[in-house]
């Protein structure tokens, strides 16, 4: 018990203990940080509406040259390279961004969906970020999620994702000839 109070006395003392120099300046910039790591997203995030996340990604996708549009779940809908997609509106989770493009392949047999499976995981494997996956209706989709620190810079990442997802695209259907073979 000694060895840990000398331990904690020694460490946040401003006197040298073996390589670590830190003094109490030092350990509340540690802390500090630790603290700003850990709780990391800003007061304005955590109080933004979901009002407010459809309008951030609105003005965003206008300046962009895109057609934005509120869809009925409160998801903003956007036609990229003539296909919709969705950025999907998480205000529960500030930090989570995810670009989805539904039902871009329908399965049609028991042996389809087997090789669909197969490929679907055969490309998320591959793919950074992007997740391809079956849906309940007998569709295949595709989302590219990420974590952000601040919402607002989902737009530094906005068309690295939309490239993820195009190429994620082409490769499960390109997966999906090559059963045939």
């Amino acid at each position: 018990m000694r060895k840990n109070k000398y331990f904690l006395t020694a460490l946040f003392s401003p006197a040298p203990v073996g390589r670590l120099l830190l003094n109490h300046r030092t350990a509340a910039l540690c802390f500090f940080l630790a603290f700003s790591c850990f709780f990391g997203v800003g007061a304005y995030a955590q109080n933004m509406t979901k009002q407010q996340f459809q309008q951030m990604y609105i003005n965003y996708l206008k300046a962009e040259g895109f057609s934005p549009n509120v869809d009925s779940d409160g998801d903003v809908a956007f036609k990229y390279e003539g296909r919709t997609y969705y950025i999907i509106v998480y205000e529960d989770d500030p930090q989570f961004f995810s670009i989805i493009y539904p039902n871009f392949w329908k399965i049609e047999s028991d042996d389809e969906q087997i090789q669909a499976v197969f490929s679907a995981t055969e490309v998320t494997r591959r793919k950074k970020v992007v997740k391809v996956y079956l849906t309940t209706n007998d569709n295949v989709s595709i989302s590219a999620d990420i974590l952000l620190k601040n919402p607002a810079d989902f737009s530094a990442v906005f068309y690295r994702l939309m490239g993820q997802i195009v190429e994620a695209r082409q490769d499960f259907i390109d997966e999906m000839r090559s059963w045939g073979e």
